[in-house]
């Protein structure tokens, strides 16, 4: 009786959960190049993302009215330490505070804020100049999924590889892979396996400033809760994708600091948010 009323809550949550986990952004590969620091350089940043979204895109990747707009505001921060020559350590915490009311009568709050998931991993070059970079990095479920702070599912695991090149005053990126997470242990959710891809090309109006072009894809198969697939007939952990393009500039203040900024659009998706986001970052070197 216990795991039929699980089920059935679940079923009843689905759209806030799939809103609220999908978005425009994510604190490991948005923004992240196969540049590699040198051994003993020290590095961080901290981003500020406000999204906001009006709609979503259905399973049928139809767009669908929300009553209220649903917003998030995220502050992820990360450093980067080069443990030796071609190989650097990181660290990703993020800040997270969102409102959705589409689940406020059950809930009792349409807010929540905390601390979200914590990415920890590294980076090596494999190959020299960004030609190719390997990333490995361990999800540490620290934000509480009950309320939705942290990534969908318990402790996950994500590889992948990237690839940079620069030709005179044009710069490429790409990265592709592949994220896996474990049920978690609260809700009882185990997503299915994702795959992203994320690219961006940028051109150098000046040595400090240039324009940035990028677009980013994720996919996320069909999870189980408790160990189920579906209920009657329908996914108790949807499949989830969007396709988000994203416009910005970097602008160096100097040697040590530089500071970006991106407007982020989902152009296309399934069971998640047509989000609109603005995104702000402070990189700074120290070392």
């Amino acid at each position: 009786m216990k795991k039929v009323l699980l089920l059935g809550t679940v079923a009843l949550m689905g759209a806030f959960m799939v809103s609220t986990t999908a978005m425009a952004y994510d604190d490991l590969f948005t923004n992240d190049t196969a540049a590699v620091k040198e051994a003993g350089g020290l590095c961080g940043s901290a981003s500020i993302l406000y999204t906001t979204a009006g709609e979503c895109f259905d399973a049928d990747s139809e767009a669908q009215d929300y009553k209220d707009n649903a917003t998030q505001l995220r502050i992820p921060i990360r450093v980067n330490y080069g443990m030796m020559d071609k190989l650097i350590v990181f660290a990703v915490l993020p800040f997270v505070s969102f409102c959705n009311k589409v689940m406020a009568p059950i809930r009792g709050t349409d807010r929540e804020a905390g601390i979200g998931d914590m990415w920890v991993g590294a980076k090596y070059a494999v190959m020299p100049e960004g030609m190719l970079t390997v990333r490995g990095a361990l999800d540490l479920p620290l934000g509480d999924d009950e309320k939705f702070l942290g990534n969908k599912g318990g402790f996950g695991i994500d590889v992948a590889a990237m690839t940079a090149k620069q030709v005179e005053k044009i710069g490429m990126n790409a990265q592709v892979g592949l994220r896996w997470a474990a049920e978690d242990g609260d809700t009882k959710i185990a997503p299915g396996i994702g795959i992203y891809f994320a690219a961006e090309g940028d051109y150098a109006f000046s040595e400090a400033f240039k324009g940035i072009v990028g677009i980013e894809f994720m996919t996320v198969g069909k999870g189980k809760l408790d160990g189920e697939e579906s209920l009657l007939g329908a996914d108790l952990v949807p499949a989830v994708n969007y396709l988000d393009l994203n416009v910005g500039a970097c602008y160096k203040l100097g040697d040590k600091m530089d500071i970006r900024g991106d407007v982020m659009y989902t152009l296309a998706g399934k069971n998640t948010d047509k989000n609109l986001g603005i995104l702000l970052r402070l990189g700074y070197m120290v070392k």
